[in-house]
Protein backbone atom coordinates (compact mmCIF):
# COMPACT_ATOMS: atom_id res chain seq x y z
CA UNK A 1 0.00 0.00 0.00
CA UNK A 2 1.44 3.19 -0.91
CA UNK A 3 -0.30 5.36 0.92
CA UNK A 4 -2.34 5.25 4.91
CA UNK A 5 -3.56 7.52 7.64
CA UNK A 6 -4.16 6.11 10.57
CA UNK A 7 -6.17 8.44 13.45
CA UNK A 8 -4.54 9.48 16.35
CA UNK A 9 -5.92 8.04 19.42
CA UNK A 10 -7.44 10.60 22.00
CA UNK A 11 -6.08 11.01 25.47
CA UNK A 12 -7.42 8.75 27.95
CA UNK A 13 -9.67 10.81 30.60
CA UNK A 14 -7.69 10.58 34.08
CA UNK A 15 -9.96 8.60 35.42
CA UNK A 16 -9.38 5.66 33.07
CA UNK A 17 -6.06 5.62 34.05
CA UNK A 18 -4.91 1.64 34.13
CA UNK A 19 -3.79 0.66 37.90
CA UNK A 20 -0.10 -0.15 38.12
CA UNK A 21 0.68 -3.85 39.34
CA UNK A 22 0.08 -3.73 43.25
CA UNK A 23 -1.96 -0.84 43.76
CA UNK A 24 -4.75 -2.68 43.01
CA UNK A 25 -5.76 -3.25 47.32
CA UNK A 26 -4.83 -4.65 49.84
CA UNK A 27 -6.31 -7.72 49.52
CA UNK A 28 -9.14 -6.32 52.07
CA UNK A 29 -12.70 -7.28 50.05
CA UNK A 30 -10.63 -8.03 47.22
CA UNK A 31 -13.19 -11.07 46.65
CA UNK A 32 -16.68 -9.72 46.52
CA UNK A 33 -18.12 -13.02 46.41
CA UNK A 34 -16.36 -14.05 49.25
CA UNK A 35 -17.05 -11.12 51.11
CA UNK A 36 -20.74 -11.54 50.64
CA UNK A 37 -21.26 -15.04 51.18
CA UNK A 38 -19.29 -14.45 54.44
CA UNK A 39 -21.68 -12.12 54.87
CA UNK A 40 -24.52 -14.09 54.44
CA UNK A 41 -23.55 -16.78 56.84
CA UNK A 42 -22.64 -13.82 59.58
CA UNK A 43 -26.16 -12.45 59.45
CA UNK A 44 -28.03 -16.25 59.48
CA UNK A 45 -25.41 -16.71 62.60
CA UNK A 46 -26.18 -13.77 64.06
CA UNK A 47 -30.03 -14.51 64.05
CA UNK A 48 -29.25 -17.66 65.08
CA UNK A 49 -27.38 -16.39 68.11
CA UNK A 50 -29.82 -14.32 69.43
CA UNK A 51 -32.57 -16.86 68.98
CA UNK A 52 -30.23 -18.87 71.55
CA UNK A 53 -30.02 -16.24 73.94
CA UNK A 54 -33.04 -15.20 73.78
CA UNK A 55 -34.11 -18.84 74.66
CA UNK A 56 -31.96 -19.11 77.42
CA UNK A 57 -32.93 -15.91 79.16
CA UNK A 58 -36.77 -17.15 78.74
CA UNK A 59 -36.55 -20.60 78.84
CA UNK A 60 -33.78 -21.12 81.68
CA UNK A 61 -32.52 -17.74 83.41
CA UNK A 62 -36.66 -16.36 84.11
CA UNK A 63 -38.15 -19.80 85.60
CA UNK A 64 -34.81 -19.96 87.63
CA UNK A 65 -35.42 -16.48 88.64
CA UNK A 66 -38.90 -16.89 89.66
CA UNK A 67 -38.67 -19.94 91.11
CA UNK A 68 -35.62 -18.36 93.53
CA UNK A 69 -37.24 -14.86 93.75
CA UNK A 70 -38.51 -15.14 97.43
CA UNK A 71 -35.27 -16.60 98.55
CA UNK A 72 -33.61 -13.36 97.89
CA UNK A 73 -32.88 -10.66 100.85
CA UNK A 74 -33.05 -7.77 97.92
CA UNK A 75 -35.18 -9.28 94.76
CA UNK A 76 -34.96 -5.88 93.28
CA UNK A 77 -31.73 -6.31 92.33
CA UNK A 78 -32.38 -9.79 90.54
CA UNK A 79 -35.21 -8.04 88.41
CA UNK A 80 -33.04 -4.79 87.55
CA UNK A 81 -30.20 -6.98 86.26
CA UNK A 82 -32.88 -9.33 83.67
CA UNK A 83 -34.52 -6.10 83.04
CA UNK A 84 -31.45 -4.98 81.78
CA UNK A 85 -30.12 -7.79 80.35
CA UNK A 86 -33.90 -8.36 78.36
CA UNK A 87 -33.26 -4.59 77.12
CA UNK A 88 -29.65 -5.43 75.67
CA UNK A 89 -31.16 -8.11 73.71
CA UNK A 90 -33.84 -6.11 72.22
CA UNK A 91 -31.69 -3.51 71.14
CA UNK A 92 -29.20 -6.15 69.52
CA UNK A 93 -32.22 -7.05 67.83
CA UNK A 94 -33.70 -4.01 66.79
CA UNK A 95 -29.47 -2.93 65.34
CA UNK A 96 -29.36 -6.20 63.63
CA UNK A 97 -32.56 -5.45 61.61
CA UNK A 98 -30.73 -3.84 59.06
CA UNK A 99 -28.18 -5.90 58.55
CA UNK A 100 -25.10 -4.02 59.28
CA UNK A 101 -22.25 -5.13 61.97
CA UNK A 102 -22.42 -3.84 65.78
CA UNK A 103 -21.02 -0.61 66.47
CA UNK A 104 -18.10 -1.02 68.34
CA UNK A 105 -19.50 1.65 70.59
CA UNK A 106 -22.43 -1.12 71.07
CA UNK A 107 -20.30 -3.27 71.57
CA UNK A 108 -17.97 -2.03 74.44
CA UNK A 109 -21.53 -0.60 76.15
CA UNK A 110 -22.90 -4.38 76.19
CA UNK A 111 -20.40 -6.08 77.61
CA UNK A 112 -20.33 -3.76 79.93
CA UNK A 113 -23.57 -3.85 81.07
CA UNK A 114 -23.30 -7.46 80.69
CA UNK A 115 -20.45 -7.81 83.66
CA UNK A 116 -22.44 -5.30 85.56
CA UNK A 117 -25.57 -6.80 85.91
CA UNK A 118 -23.57 -10.19 86.80
CA UNK A 119 -21.40 -8.44 89.51
CA UNK A 120 -24.62 -6.86 90.64
CA UNK A 121 -26.95 -10.33 91.01
CA UNK A 122 -24.18 -12.43 91.84
CA UNK A 123 -23.05 -9.98 94.80
CA UNK A 124 -26.18 -10.79 96.86
CA UNK A 125 -25.71 -14.63 96.39
CA UNK A 126 -24.74 -17.42 99.45
CA UNK A 127 -21.55 -19.43 98.74
CA UNK A 128 -24.24 -22.50 98.59
CA UNK A 129 -25.90 -21.20 96.19
CA UNK A 130 -23.43 -20.74 93.42
CA UNK A 131 -23.70 -21.80 89.77
CA UNK A 132 -26.82 -23.33 91.47
CA UNK A 133 -30.48 -22.17 90.40
CA UNK A 134 -31.04 -19.41 91.88
CA UNK A 135 -27.18 -18.20 90.14
CA UNK A 136 -29.37 -17.64 87.23
CA UNK A 137 -26.95 -15.45 85.15
CA UNK A 138 -24.27 -17.67 84.83
CA UNK A 139 -26.51 -19.30 82.65
CA UNK A 140 -26.32 -16.96 80.23
CA UNK A 141 -23.86 -14.02 80.56
CA UNK A 142 -21.04 -16.53 78.38
CA UNK A 143 -24.02 -16.23 75.74
CA UNK A 144 -23.90 -12.52 75.56
CA UNK A 145 -20.55 -12.51 75.08
CA UNK A 146 -20.85 -15.37 72.06
CA UNK A 147 -23.13 -12.60 70.94
CA UNK A 148 -21.23 -9.26 70.97
CA UNK A 149 -18.14 -10.60 70.23
CA UNK A 150 -18.80 -12.81 67.01
CA UNK A 151 -17.79 -10.58 64.47
CA UNK A 152 -13.87 -10.06 67.17
CA UNK A 153 -13.21 -13.67 66.55
CA UNK A 154 -12.42 -16.53 69.23
CA UNK A 155 -10.06 -15.18 70.94
CA UNK A 156 -11.56 -12.15 72.26
CA UNK A 157 -14.81 -14.33 72.98
CA UNK A 158 -12.68 -16.90 75.08
CA UNK A 159 -11.14 -13.83 76.69
CA UNK A 160 -14.90 -12.60 77.21
CA UNK A 161 -15.77 -16.00 78.85
CA UNK A 162 -12.65 -16.62 81.18
CA UNK A 163 -13.00 -13.54 82.79
CA UNK A 164 -16.33 -13.69 83.58
CA UNK A 165 -15.54 -17.31 84.99
CA UNK A 166 -12.20 -15.75 86.80
CA UNK A 167 -14.98 -12.54 87.56
CA UNK A 168 -17.13 -15.15 89.36
CA UNK A 169 -14.49 -17.82 91.02
CA UNK A 170 -13.31 -13.90 92.95
CA UNK A 171 -16.79 -13.26 94.14
CA UNK A 172 -17.08 -17.07 95.27
CA UNK A 173 -14.03 -16.64 97.02
CA UNK A 174 -15.29 -13.45 98.93
CA UNK A 175 -18.34 -15.10 99.98
CA UNK A 176 -16.87 -18.12 101.35
CA UNK A 177 -15.17 -21.15 100.84
CA UNK A 178 -17.19 -24.25 99.53
CA UNK A 179 -16.98 -27.69 100.54
CA UNK A 180 -15.27 -30.48 98.43
CA UNK A 181 -18.29 -31.35 97.00
CA UNK A 182 -19.78 -28.71 96.17
CA UNK A 183 -16.73 -27.42 94.65
CA UNK A 184 -17.27 -30.04 92.51
CA UNK A 185 -20.67 -29.84 91.48
CA UNK A 186 -19.95 -26.22 90.49
CA UNK A 187 -16.98 -27.17 88.27
CA UNK A 188 -18.95 -29.66 86.47
CA UNK A 189 -21.61 -27.43 85.95
CA UNK A 190 -19.35 -24.06 84.95
CA UNK A 191 -17.28 -26.99 82.16
CA UNK A 192 -20.95 -28.00 81.04
CA UNK A 193 -22.26 -24.89 80.71
CA UNK A 194 -19.10 -22.79 79.09
CA UNK A 195 -18.76 -25.51 76.60
CA UNK A 196 -21.74 -25.10 74.24
CA UNK A 197 -20.49 -21.03 74.57
CA UNK A 198 -17.08 -21.70 73.19
CA UNK A 199 -18.26 -24.51 70.32
CA UNK A 200 -20.69 -21.78 69.32
CA UNK A 201 -17.36 -19.23 69.48
CA UNK A 202 -15.26 -21.28 67.40
CA UNK A 203 -18.29 -22.15 65.10
CA UNK A 204 -17.98 -18.51 64.58
CA UNK A 205 -14.42 -18.56 63.88
CA UNK A 206 -14.77 -21.31 60.98
CA UNK A 207 -16.93 -18.98 59.24
CA UNK A 208 -14.16 -17.46 57.40
CA UNK A 209 -12.83 -20.41 55.59
CA UNK A 210 -16.48 -21.99 55.02
CA UNK A 211 -17.12 -18.72 53.38
CA UNK A 212 -13.84 -19.37 51.36
CA UNK A 213 -14.69 -23.02 50.53
CA UNK A 214 -18.23 -21.80 49.59
CA UNK A 215 -16.94 -18.60 47.20
CA UNK A 216 -14.41 -20.77 45.63
CA UNK A 217 -16.96 -23.81 44.80
CA UNK A 218 -18.96 -21.04 43.27
CA UNK A 219 -16.09 -19.57 41.13
CA UNK A 220 -15.90 -23.11 39.64
CA UNK A 221 -19.68 -23.77 38.57
CA UNK A 222 -19.36 -20.05 37.05
CA UNK A 223 -16.14 -21.25 35.57
CA UNK A 224 -17.66 -24.35 34.37
CA UNK A 225 -20.74 -22.69 33.08
CA UNK A 226 -18.83 -19.94 31.22
CA UNK A 227 -16.77 -22.73 29.42
CA UNK A 228 -19.77 -24.56 28.90
CA UNK A 229 -21.46 -21.26 27.19
CA UNK A 230 -18.58 -20.36 25.37
CA UNK A 231 -17.91 -23.99 23.92
CA UNK A 232 -21.61 -23.65 22.67
CA UNK A 233 -20.84 -20.42 21.03
CA UNK A 234 -17.96 -21.53 19.50
CA UNK A 235 -19.65 -24.42 17.86
CA UNK A 236 -22.39 -22.12 16.95
CA UNK A 237 -19.94 -19.91 14.99
CA UNK A 238 -18.29 -22.44 13.26
CA UNK A 239 -21.45 -23.85 12.32
CA UNK A 240 -22.19 -20.93 10.79
CA UNK A 241 -18.95 -20.53 9.15
CA UNK A 242 -19.16 -24.04 8.09
CA UNK A 243 -22.90 -23.32 6.08
CA UNK A 244 -21.44 -20.34 4.81
CA UNK A 245 -18.49 -21.85 3.30
CA UNK A 246 -21.21 -24.36 1.96
CA UNK A 247 -22.98 -21.81 -0.02
CA UNK A 248 -20.25 -19.94 -1.50
CA UNK A 249 -16.15 -21.68 -1.61
CA UNK A 250 -17.50 -25.29 -1.64
CA UNK A 251 -19.41 -24.63 -5.35
CA UNK A 252 -16.61 -22.78 -6.66
CA UNK A 253 -14.15 -25.63 -5.44
CA UNK A 254 -16.57 -28.69 -6.72
CA UNK A 255 -16.66 -26.70 -10.28
CA UNK A 256 -13.00 -26.25 -10.61
CA UNK A 257 -12.38 -29.71 -9.50
CA UNK A 258 -14.91 -31.61 -11.97
CA UNK A 259 -13.91 -29.46 -15.06
CA UNK A 260 -17.26 -27.83 -15.29
CA UNK A 261 -15.64 -23.84 -14.23
CA UNK A 262 -12.95 -22.87 -16.35
CA UNK A 263 -9.72 -21.13 -14.50
CA UNK A 264 -9.40 -19.02 -17.93
CA UNK A 265 -12.84 -17.80 -17.31
CA UNK A 266 -12.27 -14.46 -16.46
CA UNK A 267 -15.72 -14.08 -14.49
CA UNK A 268 -14.21 -17.37 -12.47
CA UNK A 269 -11.25 -15.67 -11.34
CA UNK A 270 -13.16 -12.54 -9.96
CA UNK A 271 -15.25 -15.24 -8.15
CA UNK A 272 -12.55 -16.89 -6.92
CA UNK A 273 -10.64 -13.82 -5.51
CA UNK A 274 -13.84 -12.09 -4.11
CA UNK A 275 -14.19 -15.90 -2.50
CA UNK A 276 -10.74 -15.44 -1.53
CA UNK A 277 -11.18 -12.11 0.09
CA UNK A 278 -14.24 -13.45 2.26
CA UNK A 279 -11.56 -16.61 3.67
CA UNK A 280 -9.19 -13.79 4.57
CA UNK A 281 -11.68 -11.98 5.94
CA UNK A 282 -13.06 -14.87 8.04
CA UNK A 283 -9.93 -15.65 9.37
CA UNK A 284 -9.12 -12.26 10.52
CA UNK A 285 -12.42 -12.07 12.52
CA UNK A 286 -11.12 -14.35 15.13
CA UNK A 287 -8.11 -11.88 16.02
CA UNK A 288 -7.88 -9.63 18.94
CA UNK A 289 -7.29 -6.60 17.03
CA UNK A 290 -7.51 -2.60 18.27
CA UNK A 291 -9.42 -1.84 15.04
CA UNK A 292 -11.32 -5.21 14.03
CA UNK A 293 -12.87 -3.31 10.73
CA UNK A 294 -9.82 -1.47 9.55
CA UNK A 295 -8.21 -5.15 10.56
CA UNK A 296 -10.61 -7.67 8.20
CA UNK A 297 -10.45 -4.65 5.46
CA UNK A 298 -6.88 -4.67 4.74
CA UNK A 299 -7.36 -8.87 4.91
CA UNK A 300 -9.14 -8.32 1.60
CA UNK A 301 -6.87 -5.61 0.42
CA UNK A 302 -3.94 -8.25 0.49
CA UNK A 303 -6.09 -10.63 -1.76
CA UNK A 304 -5.85 -7.54 -3.89
CA UNK A 305 -2.17 -6.92 -3.61
CA UNK A 306 -1.53 -11.24 -4.21
CA UNK A 307 -2.83 -10.31 -8.01
CA UNK A 308 -0.90 -7.48 -8.56
CA UNK A 309 -3.69 -4.50 -7.79
CA UNK A 310 -2.04 -1.43 -6.39
CA UNK A 311 -4.37 -0.19 -3.34
CA UNK A 312 -4.24 2.69 -1.52
CA UNK A 313 -5.64 2.83 1.72
CA UNK A 314 -7.17 6.52 3.79
CA UNK A 315 -8.88 5.88 7.52
CA UNK A 316 -10.11 8.97 8.66
CA UNK A 317 -11.41 9.10 12.56
CA UNK A 318 -10.98 7.20 15.53
CA UNK A 319 -11.94 3.21 15.62
CA UNK A 320 -16.23 2.80 16.68
CA UNK A 321 -17.17 -0.12 17.92
CA UNK A 322 -18.79 -1.77 15.24
CA UNK A 323 -20.08 -5.60 15.20
CA UNK A 324 -19.52 -8.25 13.36
CA UNK A 325 -22.63 -8.86 11.50
CA UNK A 326 -22.20 -4.90 10.57
CA UNK A 327 -18.54 -5.57 9.34
CA UNK A 328 -19.36 -8.26 7.21
CA UNK A 329 -22.00 -5.73 5.78
CA UNK A 330 -19.78 -2.82 5.35
CA UNK A 331 -17.17 -4.74 3.86
CA UNK A 332 -19.06 -7.33 1.64
CA UNK A 333 -19.44 -4.64 -1.30
CA UNK A 334 -16.10 -3.28 -0.99
CA UNK A 335 -14.15 -6.84 -1.09
CA UNK A 336 -16.43 -7.45 -4.82
CA UNK A 337 -15.56 -4.56 -5.84
CA UNK A 338 -11.65 -5.02 -5.48
CA UNK A 339 -12.22 -8.00 -7.23
CA UNK A 340 -12.98 -6.04 -10.08
CA UNK A 341 -9.75 -4.22 -9.71
CA UNK A 342 -7.19 -4.83 -12.67
CA UNK A 343 -4.50 -2.11 -11.62
CA UNK A 344 -5.14 0.36 -9.21
CA UNK A 345 -7.73 1.13 -6.45
CA UNK A 346 -7.76 3.53 -3.62
CA UNK A 347 -10.36 2.27 -0.51
CA UNK A 348 -11.44 5.01 2.30
CA UNK A 349 -12.61 4.62 5.52
CA UNK A 350 -14.02 7.68 7.49
CA UNK A 351 -15.48 7.38 10.82
CA UNK A 352 -17.10 10.46 12.57
CA UNK A 353 -20.46 11.30 14.46
CA UNK A 354 -21.13 7.90 14.88
CA UNK A 355 -20.75 7.70 10.95
CA UNK A 356 -18.80 4.72 9.07
CA UNK A 357 -18.21 4.94 5.82
CA UNK A 358 -16.09 2.51 3.40
CA UNK A 359 -15.49 3.03 0.18
CA UNK A 360 -13.33 1.83 -2.90
CA UNK A 361 -12.27 3.07 -6.24
CA UNK A 362 -11.16 0.81 -8.63
CA UNK A 363 -9.96 0.66 -12.60
CA UNK A 364 -12.43 -2.08 -13.48
CA UNK A 365 -12.57 -2.92 -17.23
CA UNK A 366 -16.14 -1.65 -18.99
CA UNK A 367 -16.66 -5.67 -19.34
CA UNK A 368 -16.74 -5.64 -15.58
CA UNK A 369 -18.76 -2.59 -15.15
CA UNK A 370 -21.91 -4.00 -17.01
CA UNK A 371 -22.04 -6.52 -14.48
CA UNK A 372 -23.51 -4.34 -11.12
CA UNK A 373 -25.52 -7.06 -9.97
CA UNK A 374 -22.51 -8.72 -8.91
CA UNK A 375 -21.94 -6.33 -6.09
CA UNK A 376 -24.00 -7.52 -3.17
CA UNK A 377 -27.22 -5.99 -1.52
CA UNK A 378 -26.38 -5.60 2.36
CA UNK A 379 -28.46 -7.71 4.39
CA UNK A 380 -27.92 -5.61 8.09
CA UNK A 381 -30.66 -2.69 8.27
CA UNK A 382 -29.74 0.80 8.02
CA UNK A 383 -26.46 -0.35 5.72
CA UNK A 384 -26.90 1.88 2.23
CA UNK A 385 -24.59 0.60 -0.76
CA UNK A 386 -23.94 3.25 -3.78
CA UNK A 387 -22.50 2.27 -6.39
CA UNK A 388 -21.23 4.22 -9.15
CA UNK A 389 -19.60 3.52 -12.85
CA UNK A 390 -17.67 5.62 -15.14
CA UNK A 391 -14.93 5.01 -18.05
CA UNK A 392 -13.22 2.82 -16.57
CA UNK A 393 -13.62 3.40 -13.11
CA UNK A 394 -16.14 1.93 -10.22
CA UNK A 395 -17.08 3.29 -7.34
CA UNK A 396 -18.60 1.71 -4.32
CA UNK A 397 -19.63 3.06 -1.56
CA UNK A 398 -21.12 1.44 2.27
CA UNK A 399 -22.54 3.52 4.89
CA UNK A 400 -24.04 3.26 7.83
CA UNK A 401 -25.11 5.00 11.05
CA UNK A 402 -23.90 3.67 14.09
CA UNK A 403 -25.17 6.71 16.56
CA UNK A 404 -29.36 7.05 16.50
CA UNK A 405 -28.90 10.17 18.65
CA UNK A 406 -26.89 12.13 15.74
CA UNK A 407 -29.14 14.81 14.13
CA UNK A 408 -30.65 13.46 10.86
CA UNK A 409 -29.66 16.35 8.80
CA UNK A 410 -26.20 16.51 9.96
CA UNK A 411 -25.78 12.83 9.25
CA UNK A 412 -27.49 12.64 5.82
CA UNK A 413 -25.10 15.95 5.20
CA UNK A 414 -22.10 13.89 5.79
CA UNK A 415 -23.26 10.91 4.11
CA UNK A 416 -23.69 12.91 0.74
CA UNK A 417 -21.07 15.76 1.10
CA UNK A 418 -18.02 15.06 3.11
CA UNK A 419 -16.63 11.47 2.05
CA UNK A 420 -17.83 11.89 -1.28
CA UNK A 421 -15.40 14.48 -2.52
CA UNK A 422 -12.26 12.59 -2.58
CA UNK A 423 -13.95 9.70 -3.96
CA UNK A 424 -15.88 10.77 -6.71
CA UNK A 425 -13.13 12.72 -7.69
CA UNK A 426 -10.99 9.86 -8.89
CA UNK A 427 -13.82 9.19 -10.97
CA UNK A 428 -13.49 11.01 -14.20
CA UNK A 429 -16.44 12.78 -14.79
CA UNK A 430 -17.89 11.57 -18.13
CA UNK A 431 -21.39 13.00 -18.09
CA UNK A 432 -23.99 10.83 -20.31
CA UNK A 433 -21.94 7.97 -19.71
CA UNK A 434 -22.30 7.95 -15.56
CA UNK A 435 -24.98 6.24 -13.77
CA UNK A 436 -25.92 5.31 -9.54
CA UNK A 437 -27.65 3.22 -7.66
CA UNK A 438 -28.64 3.37 -4.20
CA UNK A 439 -29.82 0.79 -2.01
CA UNK A 440 -31.30 1.22 1.15
CA UNK A 441 -32.65 -2.13 2.69
CA UNK A 442 -35.84 -1.71 4.90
Amino acid sequence: MSEQRSPVPAPAPPGDAPVPPGDEGDGIGADPLTDRIARDMRAGLRVAGLFILTAVHLGLALPALLASLRGYDQPWVQLFAFTLLTLLIMVDALLGADGRGRPRAWVVLGLTCTVVASTVSTSRLPVEEFIGTPHWTFLEIGWFGVLLLFDAGLGPTLVFIGGHLAVTLGQLLLAGVPTREAASGMAVSALAICTFQVAAAMLARSLGECAADASATAREQERVRTEAAVAAQVHADQRARYAELDRSVLPLLTGLADGSLSPGDAAVRRRSAVEAARLRRLFAERDHAHDPLLHELRAGIDVAERQGVDVQLAVRGASAPVDRRLRRALTEPVLAALATAEHSARATVVRSGGLVRVSVVTDSPRTTLTALTEIPEPAERGVRVRTVRSEGRLLVEVSCILDTAVDGAASDGAASGEGDGAALAAVPAARGHSSSSEVSPS
